[in-house]
């Protein structure tokens, strides 16, 4: 069953509040179609959901009452996104735009997906993310993997969805939240 998307086009939307997101794309906490969603987009989805927790710079804003979605186009391109909570709007990222399909590999969709969260945080909201204050991280694939990368120097920090766990790997991060 499909219903209208946030573009208004007939597709499939699974929705997950962010403390459904890790237990699973068949847990009871998903609302969808029916059926499970790609599992390289989900996974992608968790990945970048848990590194929210940090590095964040700026405004304070609270992602643990985000309701997030992903979205299946008929053409099969993918959207993500988050109906807005407290103290952050919603934002829909338009990943099918950009040439990404249902059947992307987990690190393209893992790195597209960062890449639409980060964008709308920093164009949007004012929250450097992820971030110590001076400059970005940014999403890259390395060997297939999704990770966060220090551009300058070109340095691999963390695997996509392990930031939290290695902010000490990137120097001065060690007291950024």
């Amino acid at each position: 069953m499909t219903e209208l998307g946030p573009w208004g086009e007939e597709c499939f939307v699974w929705r997950v509040s962010q403390s459904g997101l890790g237990s699973g794309a068949g847990s009871g906490r998903v609302s969808g179609p029916g059926f499970a969603p790609p599992v390289t987009w989900w996974r992608a989805l968790e990945a970048v959901v848990r590194d929210l927790r940090c590095l964040r710079y700026g405004r304070e804003v609270d992602v643990d009452q985000l309701e997030w979605w992903l979205s299946i186009r008929d053409d099969h391109f993918v959207s993500i996104g988050w109906e807005s909570g407290r103290g952050v709007g919603g934002f829909g990222g338009m990943t099918g735009l950009t040439g990404l399909t249902m059947d992307a590999s987990y690190g393209e969709a893992a790195v597209r997906t960062a890449e639409a969260v980060q964008d709308d945080l920093a164009g949007y909201e004012f929250v450097q993310w992820p971030s110590r204050g001076r400059h970005l991280l940014t999403p890259g694939v390395r060997a297939g993997e999704p990770f966060w990368v220090d551009p300058h120097g070109d340095v691999a920090v963390a695997p996509i969805g392990e930031l939290c766990k290695h902010v000490g790997r990137w120097p001065g991060a060690e007291t950024s939240t």
